[in-house]
């Protein structure tokens, strides 16, 4: 069995059968527009996200499994249609769409008895709106959770590069948030600690994520690190005093988010629904100054940090990154991964 992909490549094997092709247009958590409080929506671009794989003709696979990241509904992210291009009804109606815990979604496509003899190419198009976030009007009303909800709990817990759960940040985390009196500010200690103190290595992007405790392990005043290491950072610093935070991942850059909840006495009612128990905000680690709120419009490909290992023989372990996967019974012929963005 032959084993391919790009960048940090993950590859799932998954069950023979197929289905039509089905997309939950649900939004994986709720977006708070029923409610008052959290981010607000600004200014959107639309754009189409084009996602699969052009497979060359060649030598015969007697099975190929594909597996592409595809864009799924947050608050900030619409989608609005999507469009399986240049394929027969027969092969779009194999496509199944899967959601991974932790916050991606997938394309899934098996395929048997391939023998090509023109190029063939497997790519949705998925037609986005976008906004960017602005932050909320009154941050002080907003509280680290003293009960995180079930859901939330995985963005407390140590992910690949992410090592959160060593002394080294709690003792950090206390240090950064000690004169802060408000837990926003404290969030924003933590958030300015990273960019004042780490210098942003543009070459590092093309290289797998470090992890934070590597960035921290060098002498003060050497820190070096890309959008990546400077995310899991800040996300461990937040998760090492009991804050949710998580990646956020776009075509060629990541960001954080954190999640803080209103506090007690200002959870009441309107006519629009109860008050959930808290929101999630962005943070632009790397670049210019952006907390509680983001201008960045790219696609979303993806919110958390831990996803399956590509290795079947290691059902436990996780990745940081979830990416295109291609893997199969045969000699593979060339092919070539699309993800390319369009913006209207």
């Amino acid at each position: 069995m032959f084993k391919c992909g790009g960048f940090m490549a993950v590859a799932i094997l998954f069950c023979a059968a197929t289905a039509s092709a089905q997309f939950d247009f649900a939004r994986n958590e709720p977006d708070g527009s029923r409610y008052e409080g959290g981010t607000r929506l600004g200014k959107s671009q639309t754009q189409t996200y084009r996602a699969g794989i052009v497979l060359e003709p060649g030598t015969a696979m007697n099975y190929a499994l594909i597996s592409v990241p595809v864009p799924m509904e947050w608050k900030e992210q619409r989608i609005v249609s999507i469009n399986e291009e240049k394929m027969d009804a027969n092969l779009a109606s194999r496509i199944e769409y899967h959601t991974l815990p932790g916050g991606a979604r997938e394309m899934r496509l098996q395929l048997w008895n391939v023998q090509l003899v023109k190029p063939l190419e497997i790519v949705v198009a998925f037609e986005l709106q976008n906004y960017e976030l602005l932050p909320p009007e009154n941050p002080s009303r907003y509280v680290i959770p003293k009960q995180v909800p079930m859901d939330i709990k995985q963005y407390l817990q140590p992910s690949p590069t992410i090592e959160s759960n060593e002394g080294i940040f709690r003792k950090m985390y206390n240090e950064i948030t000690k004169e802060r009196n408000t837990d926003w500010d404290k969030v924003e200690a933590l958030y300015s600690f990273v960019q004042n103190n780490v210098k942003y290595d543009n070459a590092a992007w093309s290289r797998p994520a470090k992890g934070a405790l590597s960035v921290v392990k060098k002498p003060s005043g050497q820190w070096t690190a890309d959008c990546k290491d400077m995310s899991c950072l800040f996300v461990a610093l937040c998760r090492a005093g009991k804050i949710p935070a998580r990646i956020v991942r776009v075509p060629e850059h990541c960001y954080a988010e954190f999640y803080l909840e209103l506090k007690q006495e200002k959870r009441t009612g309107n006519s629009r629904g109860a008050l959930p128990p808290g929101f999630w905000f962005p943070c632009q680690v790397s670049g210019t100054y952006s907390f509680g709120g983001i201008p960045e419009k790219r696609v979303i490909l993806q919110k958390g940090d831990s996803f399956p290992h590509p290795d079947v023989d290691k059902p436990l372990a996780k990745v940081l990154f979830l990416e295109e996967g291609f893997q199969g019974i045969g000699e593979p012929p060339k092919f070539q991964f699309v993800n390319d963005t369009v913006v209207k």
